[in-house]
């Protein structure tokens, strides 16, 4: 199973498009700690297992000039 985190260079902005995501309707999402390895990047990020909830965050969050949108 895939497992797709979307970070963002400040939490604020991880926590304000969690939000943005929950008003939408969208519960396929987690709000977590950024894993160990890339902590210090950013504090929070989201994640999801389900490619098409990743293209309706990375959609949504197009307008946001710091999220990382390269996926490995």
């Amino acid at each position: 199973m895939e497992v797709f985190l979307i970070t963002f260079l400040h939490g604020n902005y991880a926590l304000a498009a969690f939000n943005r995501l929950q008003g939408c309707g969208i519960k396929n999402v987690q709000l977590i700690q950024t894993p160990f390895s890339i902590r210090n990047e950013c504090d929070l990020c989201i994640k999801t297992n389900d490619p098409n909830t990743l293209d309706i965050i990375l959609r949504e969050c197009r307008g946001v000039s710091n999220v990382y949108s390269q996926v490995y």
